[in-house]
């Protein structure tokens, strides 16, 4: 049995048994009364918990669930300073047309735990424990409001944020009040790389109300064209104000949104941006042309991108760290310096014959951003053909390996330098 839980009204809750995946689960729903979990004691759902109208949950104690948390009960459901929440299933959701304010909750058992409704967590003194599991903000907002920089602990999990404006921004958004010290904003991406943002306060600022820093992040996509798309809200261009050129090619694939609400005057901080290597390397299909160790962090200040750049780069930990920062908006990563351009090299023979040696040919330059390469049989015949800078030929003619032989290549170009060129020669396809 339950132990711990007393009914103020008895007959408005109901406890339903259902089959779910072959397994007997219970739905918890109450629909009108007071529940108590007294102190010390641990309640465990296996299944739903659904929180309606006029329904709260004075819990004290621990209440462990392996279904969906889902509340409907405008005044909230949960007392917002007591007793713990685990979400001990797999893949769980907090859900509901009413936001739920939880004192500790537990990210325990297994799989991702997802937001459908704007979320509260930490009362004053609680704890969001991400353990090992991914919680994804799904285009929400999680607010902490413990104001102690311990109200976030994890092992190897991490916060989703990684959605775009036009869905909505996936975000956490802390109480620090006015409290100094070091605080991580324990990003992840969607494939499990730990990203976090640090936030470490100087001089912590003056609140008006409770003060809170806002931060989420999302990469861009690398197929646009230009990449580093989509932008910020808010923002107009990625436009270096000093030569009025375009800096999508020199800027990282990620954003990163901050607010400073609440605040009369706003901390101060160093700011730690973790990024990841395909975001500034050409490896993710991005058109990047960027020297990793002069990355520095370029802000959105209202009308253009603020130079000169800030902080410096480590390139070992993929991170670029800022000094006492107290402007708050939208940041990306920027270098004005270019990696030196190599030679445009074409080699003129390879091997597609399945040894893992020299298997496809293409030309090969660092500085390569256009080009449009054609390649013929020695009737004449068209072989192969791209505009992506990219793609390599493996020898193939519709599915099916062509003859060994000399083919004749035709190739128009353009580098990041701005020089175009044309090209042609033979290549030797050998087996």
């Amino acid at each position: 049995m339950v132990c711990g839980l007393r009914f103020a009204v008895a007959c408005i809750g109901f406890l339903f048994s259902v089959i779910e995946n072959g397994f007997a689960q219970i739905i918890f729903f109450n629909s009108g009364i007071d529940i108590s979990v007294t102190p010390n004691c641990t309640t465990f759902v296996n299944g739903h918990i659904i929180n309606n109208p006029q329904g709260f949950v004075h819990n004290k104690g621990n209440i462990f669930l392996t279904g969906d948390w889902t509340n409907n009960e405008p005044s909230g459901c949960l007392d917002p300073t007591t007793g713990s929440v685990i979400l001990y299933g797999g893949n769980e959701f907090i859900q509901g047309n009413q936001i739920t304010t939880f004192n500790n909750l537990d990210c325990a058992g297994s799989g991702t735990k997802t937001l459908n409704i704007n979320t509260v967590a930490g009362g004053t003194s609680g704890v969001l424990s991400l353990n090992g599991n991914p919680l994804d903000l799904n285009t929400h907002t999680l607010i902490v409001t413990n104001p102690n920089s311990t109200a976030v602990t994890r092992t190897s999990g991490y916060i989703i944020s990684e959605t775009p404006p036009a869905s909505g921004y996936g975000a956490i958004e802390w109480n620090l009040g006015n409290n100094t010290g070091n605080y991580e904003y324990p990003f992840g991406t969607t494939a499990g790389n730990y990203i976090p943002f640090l936030f470490n306060i100087s001089s912590s600022g003056s609140q008006i109300t409770t003060g809170n820093i806002a931060v989420a992040t999302y990469p861009t996509l690398t197929s646009n064209t230009p990449n580093n798309q989509p932008l910020p809200t808010g923002v107009t261009n990625l436009n270096d104000p000093s030569t009025g050129n375009s800096a999508a090619i020199k800027c990282a694939d990620r954003f990163w949104v901050t607010e400073a609400n609440n605040y009369s005057s706003k901390p101060t901080a160093n700011i730690t941006f973790t990024y990841q290597d395909p975001e500034w390397d050409l490896s993710g299909g991005s058109t990047n042309f960027i020297l990793e160790d002069s990355l520095r962090a370029w802000r959105w200040n209202g009308t253009q991108w603020q130079n000169p750049t800030v902080g410096s780069d480590n390139s070992t930990a993929n991170t670029v760290t800022a000094g006492g920062i107290n402007d708050f908006s939208a940041w990306t990563l920027y270098t004005r310096e270019t990696p030196p351009c190599g030679p445009l090299y074409v080699p003129n023979a390879f091997s597609p014959n399945g040894d893992y040696d020299n298997e496809t040919w293409q030309p090969m330059s660092n500085c390569l951003k256009k080009v449009r390469l054609v390649v013929f049989n020695r009737w004449g015949e068209k072989v192969f053909e791209t505009e992506d800078t990219s793609e390599a030929w493996d020898g193939k003619f519709n599915g099916k390996q062509e003859d060994t032989g000399v083919y004749m290549y035709f190739m128009t170009y353009e580098l990041y330098t701005g020089d175009t060129g044309r090209k042609k020669g033979n290549i030797s396809l050998l087996r």
